[in-house]
């Protein structure tokens, strides 16, 4: 059996293999719509990667250290880091690497190209892994290509990803990954849309921007946005953004750059363009049986679509659904240069003093009413931290656990947490406690190594003279 094919070679007979992206692909490349060149690489390719390298076992190792349902998040990002630790310093076997850089080669050459993910349960009607692994963009080079396969690969155990499998019940450590390598098209406005608004089952909702697509999906750039009325077809309304920036191509990768001035005045889209692509997905509608979350581009005023996905409705996710969530904690540098402002300068200096107010008060000496009172006043103060903490600490927190990601890309290091190094410190009283329960430890330790020292020096002692006393005495050991 094949395992890189082209559209032309996938359909349902593999979808087990290659995943619900690939399928989807395939099947839109039979419309009339245009489709970018792919290769899909099958999941087949994934199982050989990690059993010829010993990958499978020592992820397992990882990964079953603790009960996933018994980790705290630290602990299950801890385990992400090292599982894709591995798979960044584990070269590509010659049996694997050959046969990929021949068929890319053939399709691809030195063309720029986006590297998806299409995991085996991925874009169902039933779970939607849509932004939980990575896609890499204007990724050039065919040593550049695979590298970047095996950075999808390892994405399939990133913390947001194995939480979302354990939240639907998929068994994580059967899981495996195909891989979608697409020809980049460098459109100069793109977007989504949703064939159903999720506020209003009557809308669908068109969001655009000047540029590629990933500003947009990663929430760094401000999209317009446009509701539909799904009967008639006509736009009910139109929200501008503030078009002030774009996402383009650079040499490697993409940057966010200024948005030339004469176009921020004007939508990305024209009224034509906007029914032209509700009018698309009206038809993967019918193609797939099911309303369609479309990811499009026009490059030359030709509309091309990315990728198309099933709409997954809440009553098919769990209540506990953290998918989006997880991917809002992704920020702009701006962002997250506010988040540190914020939390140092305002949050952090609140949250000493207020504490110190709480400690004043002697709740024992509290009539009962002053005491309900004050309870009740805790709790609110406990509900508005609590929420602090989630808006902007674990944010910021997650940025700093990007950093390490990219850091771990670039440099390989044997240890995932070598990046830990790099960032600067104070001293914090919660440190400073815990040195001091380490010393205490040491010492009780050191104490308790000096008693079973002389213990058996005692106990030797006690040996040796019996020893003597048998040789003197003609006992059977002299």
């Amino acid at each position: 059996m094949k395992t890189i094919l082209r559209l032309s070679e996938v359909d349902d007979t593999v979808r087990q293999t290659v995943g619900g992206k690939a399928v989807a692909l395939a099947r839109v490349a039979r419309t009339s719509l245009a489709v970018p060149k792919t290769v899909c690489v099958d999941a087949q390719v994934y199982d050989r990667f990690v059993e010829i390298t010993g990958l499978r076992a020592r992820i397992l190792m990882e990964y079953e250290r603790k009960p996933f349902d018994e980790m705290r998040w630290e602990e299950i990002w801890d385990t992400a880091l090292r599982i894709q630790s591995l798979f960044l310093n584990t070269e590509l076997p010659h049996e694997i690497a050959t046969p990929l850089r021949e068929a890319i080669g053939r399709e691809f050459a030195n063309d720029p190209v986006v590297v998806r993910s299409s995991a085996m349960g991925e874009d169902s009607i039933k779970a939607s892994f849509a932004g939980l692994h990575e896609s890499f963009v204007n990724v050039r080079g065919i040593a550049s290509i695979l590298e970047h396969i095996k950075l999808v690969w390892a994405s399939l155990w990133s913390d947001r990803a194995m939480l979302y499998r354990a939240e639907i019940g998929l068994n994580v450590s059967t899981s495996r990954m195909a891989v979608v390598v697409q020809e980049l098209v460098q459109g100069q406005k793109s977007g989504v849309m949703f064939g159903v608004s999720p506020t209003d089952e009557s809308k669908a909702v068109i969001e655009a921007v000047y540029g590629l697509n990933q500003g947009l999906v990663d929430g760094t750039i401000e999209p317009d946005r446009w509701m539909i009325d799904r009967a008639r077809g006509t736009t009910t309304s139109h929200i501008p953004a503030s078009r002030e920036k774009m996402v383009a191509t650079k040499s490697k990768g993409v940057a966010v750059v200024p948005l030339p001035r004469r176009m921020r005045s004007q939508a990305p889209l024209g009224e034509t363009e906007v029914r032209e692509v509700f009018q698309a997905e009206k038809a993967l509608e019918n193609v797939f049986g099911a309303t369609q979350d479309v990811e499009w581009t026009y490059r030359n005023a030709r509309l091309h679509i990315l990728q198309s996905r099933p709409i997954t409705t809440a009553a098919h996710l769990s209540q506990q659904d953290l998918r989006p969530w997880y991917i809002s904690l992704h920020r702009s540098l701006e962002n997250l240069q506010g988040l540190r402002q914020s939390i140092e300068n305002e949050d952090i200096p609140r949250m000493v003093r207020q504490a110190e107010r709480l400690a004043e008060v002697d709740l024992a000496r509290l009539p009962d009413e002053d005491l309900a009172r004050e309870i009740r006043a805790r709790d609110g103060i406990h509900k508005h931290w609590r929420q602090r903490y989630w808006d902007y600490f674990i944010p910021f927190a997650h940025a700093i656990r990007l950093f390490g990601q990219f850091y771990n890309r670039v440099l390989k290091p044997k240890d995932p947490h070598e990046f830990a190094e790099l960032l600067p410190s104070k001293a914090l009283r919660s440190v400073e406690r815990n040195q001091r329960l380490i010393r205490a430890a040491q010492k009780v330790s050191k104490k308790s190594k000096s008693q079973r020292g002389t213990k058996a020096r005692q106990s030797a002692r006690s040996e040796e003279r019996s020893d003597v006393s048998r040789a003197l005495t003609g006992g059977e050991d002299s």
